[in-house]
């Protein structure tokens, strides 16, 4: 597995091998007649409705740009039934727009489309569309295109996608799939030394880490420690749960508030907490690939960690046995007092650009298909995502009737997205060092988060 911002997973998470999604939907009906997709060779383009790189008629009066990721489309041949959505997708609303076409325009390299994507946005030139992170949203404000005519039922959508989504009172982009963090623990160790219970808070989940440390020969406990952004992203709920906060509405870094440099200095001291009580070895701060993290819990090295959502597809697609996948259950995650709750968010958006009327409509409406339930229900089933609305979770069986996607969706409830402003990914990567140093022993909670601190506001003051 490549190591990837947690948010940019699509490679690893369309690669599932979901024997289980090719069953109907209301959205999907039936793909029959959907093969019009050209693999490259023999074939001529010409009256094709989608081929590689366009959707709708080679001769349509209206031509839009979209830029995406190839993982974002029909072509990714790694998950063939989230491909099959993908070109639903495209085919409906081609055929409600037989005067318009999109080229569609892969970008390979994810920090390059962003920073290639602001650039023409300055100039004027972005494209009329674009696959655009939810974290990069704020960044684009003045530039997208408000979508609130597409988007169904506002109040349907989780709290945190509003929180981002909405500016002035108009929806920036359709927020089409998300993720969340949360616990994974074996059920059986849970049962012989929680009474099956999963621990709620940072004590709890130390003491039942050393009775498993003691007694089992494992680790209790492990999660994201090296130098990449899971670090902090899923780490960020224990400090956001106690009320504390980044940054402030105009985007400067508050770390030093009293308030948020104590809940700052508590994580860090949890950090410390499990090292110390051996709850946590301290190779995690090598530990920059989710897939370790599964390793270790496939092997029997632990009996617990802080993972995200869809790597129980993975454990289900690795283990040998229903019963084996079925000992893992996921929980909220634990935080010093049990009466809060927190986990990071992430997932991918549909933005318009363009400010051509005819064009602006047409990108409107295929950015809208992401909003309708059923095309959001088999969209993230068949791409190991969860829905942005809530109802999904209940008019979806693939939702409603799995116990993990439940949990999930309370979860989500409490979900929480990056700031979208530059001075996060110094926030990020400052806490990625403070953490190490903390894990490692080079640097006592109280000094890593005093440097910390220091930095941050010398790169914002500079």
């Amino acid at each position: 597995m490549t190591k990837q911002d947690p948010d940019t997973r699509l490679p690893r998470r369309t690669a599932l091998k979901l024997g289980a999604v090719t069953g109907a939907s209301a959205l999907v009906g039936s793909f029959a007649g959907c093969t019009e997709r050209l693999s490259g060779g023999g074939s001529s383009d010409e009256g094709k409705l989608i081929t590689d790189e366009r959707i709708g008629s080679e001769d349509a009066e209206t031509e839009l740009t979209h830029w995406l990721l190839p993982e974002a489309s029909h072509t990714y041949e790694d998950n063939p039934a989230h491909a099959k959505v993908y070109e639903q997708i495209f085919r409906t609303w081609a055929q409600n727009h037989p005067d318009a076409k999109i080229e569609l325009e892969y970008q390979t390299n994810l920090e390059q489309m962003k920073t290639k994507l602001l650039q023409t946005a300055a100039k004027g030139s972005a494209p009329s569309m674009a696959q655009v992170d939810s974290f990069w949203v704020p960044n684009f404000s003045q530039h997208l295109q408000p979508v609130t005519d597409v988007i169904e039922d506002e109040d349907d959508w989780f709290p945190f996608v509003k929180e981002v989504m909405v500016n002035d009172g108009e929806w920036q982009a359709v927020w089409k799939n998300t993720d969340c963090r949360t616990l994974y623990y074996r059920q059986d160790l849970i049962d012989k030394y929680n009474d099956g219970n999963p621990p709620e808070t940072w004590d709890q989940l130390i003491t039942v880490g050393q009775d498993i440390k003691d007694n089992e020969g494992m680790a209790g406990y492990m999660y994201n420690g090296g130098k990449w952004e899971a670090t902090t992203f899923d780490n960020l709920a224990m400090y956001w749960a106690q009320g504390a906060d980044l940054v402030n509405d105009q985007g400067k870094p508050v770390l030093d508030e009293p308030s948020n440099k104590k809940a700052l200095l508590n994580v860090f001291e949890f950090f410390k907490r499990t090292i110390d009580s051996g709850v946590t070895p301290k190779r995690i701060a090598n530990i920059n690939d989710y897939a370790l993290l599964e390793q270790a819990a496939l092997n029997g090295e632990t009996a617990m960690f802080l993972g995200g959502n869809w790597q129980i597809s993975t454990i289900k697609e690795t283990v040998d046995s229903k019963e084996e996948w079925q000992q893992w259950k996921v929980a909220k995650i634990p935080q010093m007092s049990s009466n809060t709750a927190s986990t990071g968010t992430g997932g991918w958006t549909v933005g318009v650009f363009t400010q051509d009327d005819a064009e602006r409509t047409a990108a409107k409406e295929y950015a809208g298909q992401y909003s309708k339930k059923e095309n959001m229900a088999e969209f993230c089933k068949t791409g190991a995502y969860l829905p942005t609305r809530k109802s999904v979770f209940e008019s979806s069986s693939y939702f409603s009737e799995d116990p993990y996607q439940q949990v999930y969706q309370e979860l989500l409830k409490d979900g929480r997205a990056r700031p979208g402003v530059p001075i996060y990914l110094t926030i990020s990567s400052e806490w990625q060092i403070a953490a190490g140093k903390v894990i490692t022993g080079q640097a006592t909670p109280q000094k890593a988060v005093e440097t910390m601190i220091t930095n941050v506001n010398s790169e914002y003051g500079g």
